[in-house]
């Protein structure tokens, strides 16, 4: 079985940043939104940086497909994998996906990590600060929060979290060896994964 680790650190232009913006003590720093003034969980500037350039330079190659995304725990040959996703170039709709457009003004969406609910830090921000919304925190993110956090006020990490971040062309390889489209690199890592890390993984049937 093809080790996932050493997969990652094969990928042609892979990183690996912190995700959070955090002190010394893991501390997440947050910032006020919206009129009633809402908590959501800061993206670290070099988390920022990562999706800016992957994402820029992506659309600027006609066969770049979008970007490969883990976060996990610790880096390199020690990354634990957490939750595996994805952004793809292409919208339901549109050439290019409203989650990447305008990337760096982007913030509410921001390759599916932005501040908005429906997207990952946004709905992370809702289930820690339980502040009012259309509907309550998900289950799922939820599950994130409790795996993440050991305290929600202030909110403290239990570890550093990082993102590994990869672009992804026509042609890549995924874990197997064999060239396919990002969704089909992203369902098979999450299947690996499922099985390399199953302790940990907090993806649930491949969302």
């Amino acid at each position: 079985m093809t080790c996932l680790r050493e997969w990652f650190l094969s990928v042609p232009g892979h990183s690996f940043v912190q995700l959070f913006d955090t002190d010394d003590a893991l501390v997440v720093q947050t910032k006020l939104m919206g009129s009633s003034q809402k908590h959501i969980l800061r993206r670290s500037s070099a988390m920022e940086a990562a999706v800016v350039g992957c994402i820029e330079q992506g659309l600027a190659a006609p066969e770049w497909e979008g970007m490969l995304y883990v976060m996990g725990w610790g880096t390199g040959p020690t990354f634990r994998p957490l939750y595996v996703g994805k952004a793809e170039r292409r919208g339901v709709k549109h050439p290019v996906s409203h989650n990447i457009t305008n990337i760096r003004t982007n913030t509410s969406k921001f390759a599916r990590w932005g501040d908005g609910l429906d997207y990952h830090i946004g709905d992370l921000s809702h289930a820690i600060f339980a502040f009012e919304a259309y509907r309550k925190p998900s289950k799922k993110y939820r599950r994130w929060a409790s795996v993440l956090f050991r305290s929600f006020d202030p909110p403290t990490l239990r570890e550093a979290v990082n993102f590994y971040s990869a672009p992804w062309c026509a042609g890549c390889t995924g874990p197997s060896g064999l060239a396919g489209s990002l969704p089909a690199a992203e369902k098979e890592i999450i299947a690996l994964a499922s099985v390399q890390f199953e302790d940990s993984l907090l993806n649930v049937d491949g969302v």
